[in-house]
């Protein structure tokens, strides 16, 4: 199955798991996993469509949806309280940086706000809590900067002087840093190279999902976005973060 018939499969099964999610009987840890799947599902098929039609608008729509249905499994979280669900924790950012990808930063706002602001101890990772965090402080109107040197003592504490990727991309943004963001955003993408052959050595499945998100890094192209919308210089080309992917979107989001 090639990239092209890969994103039309992909867009019945979507369309039939979405359904299940407008069910009140579904319980919410249930509707969390879902959500996090169709998550995954909408992301694929915005790079399909990016690679294989070209597309970037449907590129942007996908990763729009992306969010949406992660924004809809929080709002459900609020309305019942269930501020327990393993779920809910905002360390699972993967449809935050979607919005940014896609440039629609209201969106990326309302994920942060829905999201917990406290460390869910048991159900995130310290880094992925303070990098989840210091991202909601950046695409905050107006950006709570203030808000970020602690969140990056943490991460320092938590990472323990070890080299981490995504810590040295928070300094670089929180500072402003050209020449620290030049290098830090290299280490990630060679981060992303390393993640890649590891999982091509232990013999992961060469599904059209995995080889679609290969191409494309959706994260990759979030931090450009907050890089530039914090004065940085970023080059027009990058490893895994195309062109096409940053062009202006025309066609105006359609909705689910």
């Amino acid at each position: 199955m090639n990239l092209g018939e890969y994103g039309e499969a992909l867009a019945y099964d979507a369309a039939f798991w979405l359904e299940g999610t407008d069910d009140p009987d579904l319980p919410l840890g249930e509707m969390g996993r879902t959500c996090l799947e169709l998550a995954e599902k909408f992301r694929s098929m915005a790079i399909v469509c990016l690679i294989a039609k070209a597309n970037p608008d449907l590129f942007f729509h996908h990763l729009m949806r992306a969010g949406h249905i992660w924004t809809k499994y929080l709002e459900r979280v609020q309305q019942e309280r269930g501020f327990d669900d393993h779920h809910f924790c905002s360390g699972r950012c993967k449809p935050l940086l979607d919005a940014i990808a896609a440039c629609d930063l209201p969106l990326a706002r309302r994920i942060a706000e829905l999201s917990p602001s406290e460390f869910r101890e048991g159900h995130e990772y310290d880094d992925d809590y303070c990098y989840a965090q210091a991202i909601s402080r950046f695409i905050a109107e107006p950006a709570r900067d203030g808000e970020v040197p602690p969140l990056l003592e943490r991460f320092v504490a938590y990472v323990d002087d070890q080299p981490n990727e995504r810590l040295a991309v928070s300094q670089a943004l929180a500072t402003r840093d050209q020449r620290g963001f030049d290098e830090a955003f290299d280490g990630l993408l060679q981060s992303r190279d390393l993640g890649i052959d590891e999982d091509k050595a232990r013999g992961q499945l060469e599904e059209p999902q995995v080889v679609a998100q290969r191409l494309v890094f959706v994260e990759g192209l979030a931090i450009l976005r907050l890089a530039e919308r914090r004065g940085l210089r970023t080059e027009r080309e990058y490893r895994y973060c195309p062109s096409l992917a940053r062009v202006p979107m025309r066609t105006p989001f359609p909705g689910m």
